[in-house]
């Protein structure tokens, strides 16, 4: 009997090692199934972050270069009230990139016009020598700009634009930095 004590005491002492290293094993399986679904889902949570943070970061710096360009604006409309002087000066630059003899009509604003006509007219617009012009009031042209026009080529002097044209260069430039 003390035998067969002894072998019983024995099969449930390796039923019981069985059974602990078996619930260990599952024990440890299951584990690490829940910790790998959990750095998966860490992993992409990661991800999310990162295309959000490069959309975030472009519309950052997208709002920056839009700033940049109202206050830009805001400066040059300062600029362009106290200085009336500044349209015509604008289209002599323009008028540099036309031959001499070439005809071209200048589009500004009408205000613009009123003022050029108002300090002296047109003919006191000192545009060169030998050079027929056509100044049209266009109000699809805002205040400080002007578009000239010749027979090759066109000149876009308008504030609107350059501005555009900066914006969206640094816009560009931003989001591919």
């Amino acid at each position: 009997m003390v035998e067969a004590q002894r072998l019983r005491d024995k099969e449930l002492s390796d039923a019981y090692a069985l059974g602990f290293e078996e619930g260990r094993r599952e024990g440890e399986e299951g584990e690490q199934a829940r910790l790998q679904h959990a750095l998966r889902a860490a992993e992409d949570a990661l991800n999310v972050f990162r295309t959000n943070e490069e959309r975030w970061q472009g519309s950052i710096e997208e709002n920056i270069a839009a700033l940049a360009t109202i206050i830009a604006r805001h400066v040059i409309d300062r600029e362009i009230a106290s200085d009336e002087s500044i349209v015509l000066k604008l289209v002599r630059r323009a008028l540099g990139e036309f031959p001499v003899d070439q005809a071209v009509r200048i589009r500004v604003n009408p205000n613009d016009l009123a003022l050029i006509e108002a300090h002296g007219g047109l003919e006191q617009a000192d545009l060169g020598p030998r050079r027929e012009s056509h100044w049209i009031a266009d109000h699809r042209i805002s205040t400080g700009g002007c578009v000239v026009e010749g027979r090759d080529r066109i000149i876009d002097g308008r504030v609107d634009t350059a501005l555009e044209r900066a914006y969206r260069r640094l816009a560009y430039t931003a989001t591919n930095a």
